[in-house]
C-alpha cells in the first residue's frame, strides 16, 4: 500500500524529470498571477473610489443671454463742453427659462430664474448701524451756494444738512465744489436759498477747479419716471408739506431703510445652484441645509450667514419675520449691497413716487447657518446679511413689485443635470433656435476629468486582468499536457500496480497543485504590493475645467485628489485571484485525469507515447 507521503514524493520527483518545464511552468504562473491580482485590485480599487466620490460631484450649469444690439448714447461733459458718445449692449427680448427646461434632457433641478427680494423684519438690523456713517460717496443732502451761479462749472455749495449718506466726521458745514456736469441746459442757482438733491461724487474731479486733488459732486436724476429732469429742488417753507417734499421724503426714508433694516433674501430650489456653495467657498457651520422636501413643500425655513447670525444675536431653531416689500429680476446683490450690511439704491420708489408695500410675509425658522469665504469680488458673491429661503415658500401668485427686470445672467439663473451629461445636453441645446443667444458654461467639480481618468485606470485594469487571465490558461493548458496528457502511460503503469483511480488522480495531483500553490501565492502577494505601489503613485490631479481650456466649462482653484488604498480590496483581490486560479487548474486538471483513467491500461501500454 502505497503510503500519502508516497504520491508527493513520487508526483515531486516526475515534476523535477522535467525540471525546466516546471521552473518555466512555475514563472508564468506567478507572472500571470502577478497581472491576474494587479489587474482585479485595480479594477476593484477604482470602482471603489467611483462608489466612494460619485456623491462628491455635481454638475451646475449657468445661463447668460448674450446681447444682440448695440445702443448709442450721448452725454454732455461739462468740462470738455461736449458731448460724449458711447455705445453700450443691450437687449431686443428677454428669453424665458422655459426655453430650456422644455429641452429633453434629464436634469435634476430646472433652470431656475432667481430674483432677490429686499426684506425688512422687526427681528434684526444690518451691519450699517455698526458703522460710521451709511455712505462715502454719495449722499442726500440740502445745500445752499455761496453765491448767484450757474453750475454748469463747479461752484462752491455750503452743505447744510444731511437725511442720508452722512459720515465721520460729519459733511454737515462743510464747502464742497458742485457741477451739474452731464447737463448742457441747467438751472442757476440763488445764494441765500437752499436745495435738496442727491449728490454722488465725480471721483475723476474737474480740472477747472484750482485745487490738489478736487472733488467734485453731481447732482443726480432721481425720480426718472416721476420727474426725469429734476436734479435738485428748492427746500422753501412748507416744502415738505406739498406733494413734492412727500416724495422726497419718502425717498429719504426708503434710502434709510435700505441702509439700516433691509436684507436681500434668495429664493432657491438647492443650495448647489448658488456658486459660492458650489464651489466651496460657503458651506453650514451650525444647524444643517435646508433638505429635498422643504424645498419642495415650500417650507418656512431660511439659512443665514455667521456674521449676520452673531450682529442680531440669533442661533439655529430662532424665528425671524421676513416682510418682503420689492423683487428685483435684474441685479446680482453685490451690486445693490453696502459694505458691511445693508444696501443702496435709488429705484426704490414707484413711478409715482410712492413707497412699495409689503406683498408677502411670514415667519421663517433658521435651519442652518453658513460661513462664506469670499474669493474676491464677483456678481457671484453672497453678500454679508443674504439670507436664502426656499423658492417655493413665497407663492409665485404674490410675488409682485418688481423694480427691476433684466435677461437671464450667471449668477442668477442656473440648473443641475446628471453627471456625465454635459455633452447630452450640448446635443440638446444646439437643436434650440435660440441657442446663439445663450451661453451656457458648466461646473462639474472635476467630474468630467475624474471619470476619464478611472475609465483610463479601468481599461488599464482590464488589460492587465485579461494578460494574467491568458498567461494563467495557456501556461496551464501546458503544463497540464506535460504533466497528465503526456503522462498516460504513467498513469496505466500505477493501475497496472495495483493503485486505484483516486490514489492514480493524487499521485498526478499532488506535484501539480503543490507548484501551482506556491506559484500562485507567491505571485499574488508580488501583485497586491505592486498595486498598492501603482495606487500610492497614481495621484490624479482634479484640474476644475476653465474656461480659458475648455469651452463650456468654469474655471476654479485646483484641487488635488488620488485613489485611496482600501486594504480589503487589496486582501481580496489577493484572495480572489490565488484561489480562482489554484481551483481552475484543479478542475483541468481532475477533468483530463478523468479522460486518462477512461482508457484501458492494457490500451495504453501497448502504445508507444512520444516522449
Amino acid at each position: 500500500m502505497i503510503r500519502k507521503n508516497d504520491y508527493l514524493k513520487n508526483s515531486i520527483k516526475q515534476l523535477f524529470r522535467k525540471k525546466w518545464m516546471s521552473i518555466l511552468f512555475f514563472c508564468i504562473i506567478m507572472l500571470g498571477t502577478v497581472f491576474f491580482t494587479l489587474g482585479c485590485s485595480l479594477w476593484m480599487g477604482v470602482q471603489d473610489s467611483i462608489n466612494q466620490m460619485k456623491d462628491s460631484f455635481t454638475t451646475i450649469g449657468t445661463v447668460t443671454q448674450k446681447p444682440d444690439s448695440m445702443v448709442t448714447e450721448q452725454e454732455w461733459d461739462a468740462e470738455l463742453q461736449k458731448y460724449k458718445i458711447t455705445e453700450r449692449a443691450s437687449y431686443t427680448q428677454i428669453l424665458d427659462e422655459e426655453l430650456l427646461n422644455s429641452l429633453d434632457v434629464t436634469y435634476i433641478n430646472k433652470v431656475e430664474r432667481r430674483p432677490f427680494y429686499g426684506a425688512v423684519s422687526p427681528d434684526f438690523i444690518t451691519g450699517a448701524l455698526t458703522r460710521d456713517g451709511a455712505g462715502s460717496t454719495s449722499s442726500l443732502v440740502e445745500f445752499s451756494p455761496l453765491e448767484n451761479s450757474l453750475p454748469s462749472s463747479p461752484v462752491k455749495v455750503e452743505i447744510k444738512n444731511v437725511y442720508w449718506g452722512d459720515g465721520e466726521p460729519s459733511m454737515v458745514g462743510k464747502e464742497i465744489w458742485f457741477c451739474d456736469h452731464y447737463r448742457e441746459e441747467t438751472e442757476p442757482l440763488e445764494a441765500g436759498k437752499t436745495y435738496i438733491a442727491f449728490l454722488g461724487m465725480n471721483i475723476y474731479g474737474d480740472t477747472r477747479i484750482e485745487e490738489e486733488y478736487p472733488l467734485e459732486y453731481v447732482p443726480a436724476a432721481v425720480f426718472p419716471d416721476w420727474k426725469p429732469s429734476l436734479r435738485w429742488q428748492e427746500v422753501s417753507a412748507g416744502f415738505w408739506n406739498t406733494e413734492e417734499g412727500a416724495v422726497w421724503q419718502n425717498l429719504i426714508d426708503e434710502l434709510n431703510k435700505l441702509t439700516f433694516e433691509t436684507v436681500p433674501v434668495t429664493p432657491t430650489e438647492n443650495i448647489e445652484l448658488l456658486s459660492p456653495f458650489h464651489d466651496g467657498q460657503a458651506s453650514i457651520v451650525e444647524g444643517e441645509a435646508i433638505s429635498g422636501d422643504e424645498y419642495e413643500d415650500g417650507s418656512k425655513v431660511c439659512l443665514i450667514s455667521q456674521t449676520f447670525a452673531k450682529l442680531n444675536n440669533l442661533k439655529v431653531g430662532d424665528k425671524v419675520k421676513l416682510q418682503m416689500f420689492f423683487t428685483d429680476y435684474e441685479n446680482s446683490n453685490v451690486l445693490v449691497a453696502s459694505e458691511g450690511g445693508g444696501m443702496s439704491r435709488l429705484d426704490i420708489l414707484t413711478p409715482e413716487g410712492q413707497k412699495y408695500d409689503v406683498f408677502f410675509e411670514s415667519d421663517y425658522i433658521i435651519k442652518g447657518i453658513y460661513l462664506y469665504n469670499s474669493a474676491g469680488w464677483n456678481l457671484y458673491e453672497l453678500v454679508t446679511d443674504e439670507i436664502i429661503i426656499p423658492s417655493a415658500s413665497v407663492p409665485e401668485e404674490k410675488v409682485r413689485n418688481v423694480i427691476a427686470e433684466g435677461p437671464m445672467q450667471g449668477y442668477n439663473a442656473s440648473f443641475q443635470i446628471e453627471n456625465g451629461g454635459i455633452n447630452d445636453f450640448y446635443k440638446e441645446f444646439s437643436k434650440l433656435p435660440e441657442s446663439s443667444l445663450l451661453e451656457i458654461t458648466f461646473d462639474d467639480k472635476g467630474y468630467e476629468r475624474f471619470a476619464s481618468q478611472m475609465n483610463n485606470m479601468q481599461t488599464i485594469a482590464i488589460i492587465i486582468f485579461l494578460v494574467g487571465f491568458v498567461s494563467v490558461v495557456a501556461s496551464s493548458a501546458f503544463l497540464l499536457y506535460s504533466a497528465i496528457i503526456k503522462q498516460r502511460k504513467r498513469t496505466a503503469i500505477e493501475r497496472a500496480l495495483g493503485m486505484s483511480r483516486r490514489e492514480c488522480k493524487a499521485s498526478l495531483l499532488t506535484g501539480i497543485m503543490l507548484l501551482t500553490i506556491i506559484a500562485a501565492c507567491v505571485g499574488g502577494t508580488i501583485g497586491g504590493i505592486a498595486n498598492e505601489k501603482m495606487l500610492n503613485t497614481a495621484s490624479l490631479e482634479e484640474d476644475y475645467f476653465s474656461s480659458m481650456y475648455s469651452k463650456g466649462i468654469a474655471g476654479n482653484k485646483d484641487e488635488e485628489m488620488s485613489i485611496a488604498v482600501n486594504q480589503n480590496i487589496v486582501r481580496n483581490s489577493i484572495v480572489f485571484a490565488v484561489s480562482a486560479e489554484v481551483l481552475g487548474v484543479f478542475a483541468m486538471s481532475l477533468f483530463l485525469i478523468g479522460r486518462n483513467l477512461k482508457v484501458n491500461p492494457i490500451q495504453l501500454l501497448g502504445v508507444r507515447e512520444e516522449e
